[in-house]
Parts: structure tokens; C-alpha cells; sequence
């Protein structure tokens, strides 16, 4: 089912570790598989374990001995069979600055709650938000329609390359910022204080400075 071999494609926030290609069963047509989660992945290699056996939420097995599991101790994953893509905006790494433009800004909603949104572009995670706009000097809160044009293709520029550098590392975990999410903690750019807060329901950090 899942063992077609294919180029992999993005689509939707990136997983931390990508699954392991093969071959389709005869007679079996090959199924689009998504998995969304805010915690958790899915293991490269046929003898990586999670920690614990019931953070396996999802496993499917292959003849060959692999398998491909989700692990997820926070029990906040998914996996859907055949889901519906059209549901989904444009990829975050790929979507054109005119694009961009017209979908992310426009609206009272804070910018992070705009990227945020998977209807408006996918892709982009709670973690990668913070970290976009972060290295933008951008603040979470902002509206979203009092971005001129040049602020937004700065933006659309800053979060494809926070993007791609998160997948060429291994995961948004990765960024600069992110092991700066706690209390206590400073900016690792100018070494003001980190704040804390709440934006489109989701917990954000941001520089008091740079961001405010």
C-alpha cells in the first residue's frame, strides 16, 4: 500500500525524519498517506524503537521486515489514508511571491496566526512560525493586512530558506531560536529577554526587542 516507490513530495508541516521508500505489493494500488502532528515522527530505520512501545500510535508493516511507525508520546498525532489535498493551501517552500502576497497579507488576523493557517499555506508548524519570524523581526501579533509589499516578500523569502534549512537539518527543532523557548531564556541575536504569550491559540515566543 504505502511501499510504491516514489519521489517524495512536501506537503502540510514536515515530519522530523522522512520514511524509507519501496517497492507496491502486485495488485494493490498505491495510497496517499498524511500524518500530522505537533510531537513525534516517523523513524527512518526498520530498527529504530521509540522510547516506549505505546508511543507507537500507527505502525504498518512491509515484507521485506521494515516498517514505517508514527510515535507520538504526546498522543496529539494523526494519520489519515487518501486525504483530501484540495483542503490544503500551497506549500510553504514553494508558493510564488504574488501568491503570498494575496493570501497571507490581508485581514485583523496576528501574522502568525495567518501562517498558521493550512488553508492559506501548509506546511508551516507551530515551531516553524516562531522561528520565521523570529529571524524576520517580525511581531506574532501584527496584523496581517498592514504588511506593505515589500515586507511580505521579505517574509516569503525568510520563511522559505527557515524552511528549507529545517529540512535539509532534520527539523524545525533545529532553528536558532527554538532551544530559546523557556523561561528565563534571552535572545540568542541580541540578548534581550524571550517573552511568552499566546497567538492564534498557540503558544509563541518571541525577542521583546526586536519583535515588540
Amino acid at each position: 500500500m504505502v511501499r510504491h516507490r516514489h519521489r517524495r513530495r512536501r506537503r502540510g508541516a514536515p515530519p522530523r525524519r522522512a520514511p524509507r521508500d519501496g517497492r507496491a505489493p502486485p495488485r494493490h494500488r498505491p495510497a496517499r498517506l498524511a500524518g500530522g502532528h505537533l510531537a513525534g515522527g516517523l523513524p527512518k530505520k526498520a530498527n529504530e524503537q521509540a522510547q516506549k512501545p505505546e508511543w507507537d500510535r500507527v505502525t504498518i508493516s512491509f515484507d521485506d521486515g521494515g516498517s514505517l511507525r508514527l510515535f507520538d508520546k504526546r498522543r496529539l498525532g494523526r494519520v489519515r489514508l487518501e486525504p483530501d489535498l484540495d483542503a490544503l493551501g500551497p506549500d510553504a517552500a514553494e508558493i510564488g511571491r504574488d501568491e503570498f502576497r494575496t493570501r497571507v497579507g490581508r485581514g485583523t488576523s496576528p501574522i502568525k496566526a495567518r501562517l498558521l493557517d493550512q488553508a492559506v499555506l501548509s506546511g508551516v508548524g507551530n515551531l516553524l512560525a516562531d522561528e520565521t519570524l523570529w529571524q524576520a523581526k517580525v511581531d506574532p501579533h501584527r496584523p496581517a493586512g498592514e504588511f506593505t509589499v515589500d515586507e511580505l516578500d521579505e517574509l516569503r523569502r525568510v520563511l522559505r530558506r527557515a524552511t528549507r534549512r529545517a529540512i535539509e537539518k532534520g527539523g524545525v527543532h533545529t532553528g536558532e531560536v527554538i532551544p530559546h523557548r523557556q523561561r528565563d531564556d534571552v535572545c540568542p541575536r541580541c540578548g534581550a529577554p524571550m517573552e511568552r504569550g499566546t497567538v492564534g491559540s498557540r503558544t509563541t515566543w518571541w525577542c521583546s526587542s526586536e519583535q515588540a
